[in-house]
């Protein structure tokens, strides 16, 4: 077996917003029935196979790593978080469409990350209904 490009990317957000939900998506193709709370990081991985059946082929092994979404401004929270944030590809930002505040501390979650010595890319992903949707369109411009 050739070996394998590995690439971490944290899923980052507060509480209760569907990182969980998302990293078992990606990563299982179903829907979690019951998620729990995340405590510390859970991580699940993801075997994927970049331009498949091409001479550019390359298969990627994903890190999805869920931090738990304590949003607590005590910088002993920050400093746990810390170790995550080592040699990261990636950052996905989630937030609950429902839930303003969620959204507003996506600015937080994104300065705590990018604060370290990478420059991973980021994404967004909204969870909820689409009625405010439009309003959070921007943000990728503004992070």
């Amino acid at each position: 077996m050739a070996s394998l490009d590995r690439v971490k990317v944290l899923v980052l957000g507060d509480s209760g917003v569907g990182k969980s939900s998302l990293v078992h998506l990606l990563c299982h193709n179903q829907v979690l029935g019951n998620p729990s709370w995340t405590v510390g990081c859970s991580v699940d991985v993801r075997i994927h196979d970049y331009k498949e059946g091409t001479p550019e082929e390359k298969t990627f092994y994903i890190e999805l790593w869920d931090v738990g979404g304590s949003v607590g401004s005590a910088s002993s929270i920050k400093s746990t978080r810390a170790v995550f944030y080592n040699s990261v590809n990636g950052i996905v930002l989630v937030h609950d469409l429902t839930n303003k505040k969620s959204s507003q501390n996506l600015y937080r979650w994104s300065l705590e990350a990018l604060n370290k010595d990478s420059s991973p890319t980021r994404v967004i992903v909204s969870n909820g209904t689409a009625q405010t949707q439009g309003t959070w369109l921007q943000a990728p411009q503004t992070l």
